[in-house]
């Protein structure tokens, strides 16, 4: 990629100008640093992006300030019927840096990674989705910065542009348990939460968990109790549902890495009425709340319906460690945690969970 700024890239490109000249207002006609494509990606290049830009803001606090060019239709429309533009929207990125600072390329290529998800499954993403990044958001730190949560960009916006609809969404990085906190809870929410002290939700990739501050996270605690989580599906593919085919119990694997998550976001939505999915490849498992415990397997998904008292039973013992335990309610269920291996890119173990 190159890293200077062709005020030509965009002859041609509405899309393009219409971000422009919003990025133009915003920021005084100040000229960005840019880094554009060599070789688009629809021509074979590896970087499915045309470009990112990046500003200095002293907003709130001295940092830099990333946008996309790409998600959306910059030259002409693709899709003449959708009234928004290619997939509707562009990512931008806050980061606390000092004012003056050389402004880290690791971003660029990050924003680069989260656009290659997006071309090569054609998922796109939206206010309050979240994704695990299995790994630091920045290989270069000691960062707790591992996951990360979709807002609209504070300043930003939606824009309307000739090719259609654009909203900029900013990604937001996250700790570990605050992405487990989102899922029980509410991710837009728990963003709404950070910004009464970060309004414009600038990434520190040197911070603690917000969670370590007692009032937060004990209005975080208070209203989770209270609203449930708004979450209703978690990718996995360590669980399995066995039923013995003489007295029809059954039991209920999960690994390790799933169990506990799996047990907070069960209690953050059956009692509260509210059906929650495990998905995985090929197989699946719908929760529902129930006024008693039943089971239905069908093909490649199975249904479990449990009372309230169950889901508590059920959910608690899913925090433990690695280990078996036939319940006595549900009667004929038993709950097996298995420990979950983490490997690397290349297949080598590098820890085991439970």
């Amino acid at each position: 990629m190159s890293e200077e700024f062709d005020p030509e890239a965009d002859n041609g490109a509405p899309g393009w100008e219409a971000i422009d000249e919003v990025l133009d207002e915003l920021y005084d006609n100040a000229e960005p640093m840019h880094w554009g494509t060599i070789l688009p990606y629809n021509l074979g290049g590896e970087d499915p992006l045309y470009g990112v830009s990046v500003y200095e803001s002293q907003k709130q606090q001295p940092h830099l300030h990333y946008i996309t060019y790409g998600f959306s239709d910059l030259y002409e429309k693709e899709d003449e019927e959708s009234e928004v533009s290619g997939y509707g929207f562009e990512l931008t990125f806050r980061l606390s840096a000092p004012k003056g600072i050389e402004p880290p390329v690791w971003v660029v290529n990050f924003l680069q990674n989260l656009a290659r998800y997006v071309f090569q499954s054609g998922n796109g993403f939206g206010p309050g989705h979240t994704i695990p990044l299995n790994s630091p958001i920045c290989l270069e730190s000691e960062t707790q910065i591992c996951t990360v949560i979709f807002v609209e960009d504070p300043e930003l916006g939606t824009i309307e542009t000739p090719n259609g609809e654009v909203q900029f969404l900013q990604v937001l990085g996250l700790t570990e348990n605050e992405l487990d906190a989102t899922q029980c809870w509410n991710a837009l929410s728990f963003a709404e939460l950070v910004q009464e002290f970060n309004p414009l939700l600038i990434t520190d990739v040197d911070r603690d968990s917000y969670l370590e501050q007692p009032k937060f996270k004990s209005t975080v605690s208070e209203l989770t109790a209270k609203e449930g989580a708004s979450a209703a599906i978690m990718c996995a593919n360590e669980f399995r549902v066995l039923r013995d085919p003489e007295t029809s119990d059954v039991t209920l694997v999960l690994g390790a890495i799933v169990a506990p998550s799996l047990g907070k976001r069960l209690r953050g939505r059956l009692p509260f009425g509210r059906e929650f999915q495990l998905v995985g490849e090929e197989d699946s498992i719908l929760f529902r709340p129930a006024d008693q415990y039943q089971l239905t397997m069908q093909d490649h998904v199975s249904e479990f319906e449990f009372t309230n008292s169950q889901v508590e039973v059920i959910s608690k013992q899913m925090q433990s460690n690695s280990g078996t335990w036939k319940l006595e309610d549900p009667p004929g269920f038993t709950l097996v945690i298995e420990p979950t291996e983490i490997k690397d890119n290349d297949g080598n173990v590098t820890d085991v969970l439970g």
